[in-house]
C-alpha cells in the first residue's frame, strides 16, 4: 500500500475530511467542548518533514482528529517490525507479495492487517468498516452511478491493479474518521 492519506475523495458524499467533527479537531471543536477524551497533540509533519509555523517560526502543531489522522497515516506508512523500539508497530504491506494468492485473498489480508494496525492505537475504539473502491459498499455511498458506469469503473480498477481502500474508524472522543490508502495489488 502506498500514498496513505485522509479524507474521502471522489464524491463519496463526505464533504468534511473528518466526518463527525465540526472542524479539523483543533481547540474549540465540539469534541473538546463536550469534555470528550483528548485525541492528542503532535508536531505537524508533511511527507515525513516537520512543518514550520509561519507565525512563530517554530514547529507547527496539530491536535484532535487531525493529530489522530496523522498518527494513523504514520502507522500505515511504517513497515511492521521496522521500528526497533516497538516491533509490533506498523503495517505489514510486504506480506501481500510473499504468497501466490488471488486478488480476493490479498484484499482480505489487507483488510485484516488494516484492522490490526489501526486498532492498535488506543484512541481508536472501533474500525467500523474497511472496503475497497470496487466493493459494493463503495457504490452504496455513490448512488448516482448507474450500473454501466459501475461496471466500467470496476473493470478499469481491476485492469490497473491499483486499488484504494477506505477505513472508517470510531475514536474515543465519539467522532468518526475516514482514512484512505492506495496501492497496487501485485
Amino acid at each position: 500500500m502506498t500514498d496513505p492519506g485522509i479524507g474521502a475523495p471522489d464524491g463519496l458524499g463526505l464533504t468534511d475530511p473528518f466526518p463527525g467533527a465540526t472542524g479539523p479537531g483543533l481547540p474549540g471543536s465540539d469534541a473538546v467542548d463536550r469534555g470528550a477524551p483528548s485525541l492528542g497533540r503532535s508536531l505537524t509533519v508533511d511527507a515525513g518533514d516537520l512543518v514550520l509555523d509561519e507565525r512563530t517560526g517554530g514547529p507547527a502543531e496539530v491536535e484532535g482528529l487531525a493529530a489522530l489522522a496523522q498518527a494513523l497515516v504514520l502507522t500505515l506508512e511504517t513497515q511492521l517490525g521496522s521500528d526497533r523500539l516497538n516491533t509490533r508497530f506498523g503495517f505489514d504491506r510486504l506480506a501481500v507479495g510473499r504468497y501466490a494468492l488471488g486478488v480476493h485473498a490479498r484484499k482480505e489480508y489487507l483488510k485484516m492487517e488494516l484492522v490490526r494496525a489501526l486498532s492498535a492505537d488506543r484512541r481508536v475504539t472501533d474500525v467500523r468498516e474497511v472496503f475497497f473502491q470496487d466493493d459494493p459498499r463503495y457504490f452504496e455511498l455513490r448512488p448516482a452511478l448507474d450500473g454501466a458506469a459501475r461496471e466500467r469503473f470496476v473493470e478499469a480498477t481491476r485492469e490497473s491493479r491499483g486499488y484504494t481502500v477506505f477505513a472508517v474508524v470510531e475514536t474515543v472522543a465519539g467522532s468518526t474518521l475516514t482514512l484512505e490508502s492506495g496501492g497496487r495489488l501485485e
